[in-house]
């Protein structure tokens, strides 16, 4: 090798190096750099987390029960300030920071919650380490409303974080604090408080040390916990701008002295670059070109809640696993939210529909985990039987919403599309696989450049009621 070849391969090394440690500057030039979606988010594809803290204990309408009760409008939503009143009595004898005594978390058990994850498949999991309360999930220095000095008196975000760390994914701690005083200046009303409860309501606070106490608290995050994964619900306008790309150079910066390859999430046009955007309970219905997080709760129906509330309504195993299908087809990521009780445990019928979730994951998951999308996200193929698309290297997945076919003979179904062509596929077919809960099966097949008819095997029994998968191998 010569000298020169030898100069050039050190000066390429010097200067990946650099480049590896290059220093995020508080600028949205400098954070744009950040890598927003690390690979290993897009093969994870599905993870959990949990809206658990003080608004657990009323357990009435939903998890911004603080604002709720103060509505005296005659048309608050569930007319939470009436039932609040008869319940508990006037807000001057029983405000939210009441609730706190009896936010006990007696059963909390993080590894219980990590098994949990994991058996329904998340590969990366988390909770909400601060919602719009004011009421901090770990043990902070910064705030006495948090959960080691007050209620639990536990370190919740410190103990999950150990136990999903253990069952080796990766871990999401949530970040709702940004509402936390601009709800005390967009209600005048909350001003009366003792000034010992401020950093709870962010009533008589001085707006700059509320805001850096919001960056600090950032800061204290990632310091404690180095999470994977930090979400921020919206609203981040709100806060100083200054201090959220200090905060954000601080956490890419903290991530690279560790080799860890860190996100940071937002909604709308909340962060300006470094940034994974999410999508709060929708998605898109095409393949995007970025990359992106959708995250939905376990919770639905008209009284709709993150938190959990008596009596609440839930999703279904299909309709979480066939939107998954669904995100993952169109360059997604799916963070199913669950709704512990206030002693920390989860209802039972809540748990059960993530062993479902799970039993279908782990079965079918190649269809899901590591994968990418493919040329489109799905084809109707008859009126009400929707195939959907996912690939990897070596194969491509049809994931079909029902079962295509009847069980007294063996039917066929076409993908028509010139984009099933082998032109589009790369390679010719090699063979068709059907997943089952107990065996693979093999399917006949023809494939010419109008496209794919698989002929599907009888079936008394069917591999899954949620959805079912045809791997199909390329040569």
């Amino acid at each position: 090798m010569g000298i020169n070849k030898i100069v050039f391969i050190c000066l390429l090394l010097i200067g990946i190096q650099f480049h590896a440690q290059q220093k995020y500057e508080s600028n949205w030039e400098s954070l744009s750099k950040h890598k927003s979606v690390p690979d290993w988010m897009r093969d994870a594809k599905f993870g959990i987390y949990c809206h658990w803290g003080i608004y657990a204990v009323p357990a009435y309408n939903n998890e911004h029960y603080i604002k709720a009760m103060r509505d005296t409008s005659s048309y608050s939503k569930l007319g939470t300030h009436k039932r609040h009143v008869a319940v508990y009595g006037p807000l001057s004898e029983f405000d939210y920071h009441h609730f706190i005594p009896d936010f006990k978390g007696e059963k909390f058990d993080p590894d219980a919650w990590a098994e949990l994850f994991i058996k329904g498949g998340a590969r990366f999991a988390g909770l909400v380490g601060e919602h719009h309360d004011g009421f901090a999930m770990w043990d902070s220095d910064l705030t006495p409303f948090n959960a080691k000095d007050m209620g639990p008196k536990r370190d919740i975000v410190g103990a999950l974080g150990e136990s999903i760390r253990k069952q080796g994914i990766k871990y999401f701690v949530s970040l709702h604090h940004e509402l936390n005083y601009t709800n005390f200046k967009m209600n005048p009303s909350w001003a009366g408080y003792d000034s010992k409860y401020q950093k709870l309501y962010g009533s008589t606070m001085n707006e700059n040390d509320w805001q850096k106490m919001w960056k600090d608290k950032c800061i204290e995050v990632i310091d404690k916990y180095q999470p994977d994964i930090l979400y921020h619900d919206a609203w981040l306008e709100r806060v100083n701008q200054q201090y959220l790309k200090e905060y954000l150079a601080y956490y890419f910066n903290d991530a690279q002295k560790t080799n860890r390859e860190v996100i940071v999430t937002y909604k709308g046009d909340d962060i300006k670059g470094g940034g994974m955007l999410d999508h709060e309970n929708s998605n898109p219905s095409k393949i995007s070109k970025i990359p992106f997080l959708c995250d939905y709760s376990i919770g639905t129906g008209y009284s709709f809640s993150w938190g959990y509330t008596h009596g609440m309504q839930l999703r279904s195993a299909h309709d979480i696993i066939n939107k998954l299908i669904e995100i993952v087809s169109c360059n997604g990521q799916m963070l199913l939210n669950l709704s512990p009780m206030a002693d920390g445990t989860f209802p039972e019928a809540q748990k059960l529909i993530v062993y479902e979730v799970g039993r279908w994951l782990w079965t079918f998951g190649e269809a899901i985990y590591e994968t990418r999308p493919y040329y489109v996200p799905f084809e109707t193929i008859e009126e009400d039987l929707k195939v959907t698309f996912t690939k990897n290297k070596d194969a491509v997945f049809a994931i079909t919403s029902k079962w295509p076919g009847g069980v007294t003979k063996a039917p066929s179904f076409s993908f028509k599309l010139k984009e099933l062509s082998t032109t589009k596929l790369g390679r010719k077919v090699k063979s068709i696989e059907l997943f089952g809960l107990k065996k693979i099966e093999s399917c006949s097949f023809k494939h010419t450049t109008e496209g794919l008819t698989i002929v599907v095997p009888d079936r008394v029994r069917l591999p899954s009621d949620i959805a079912q998968v045809f791997k199909i191998n390329l040569k």
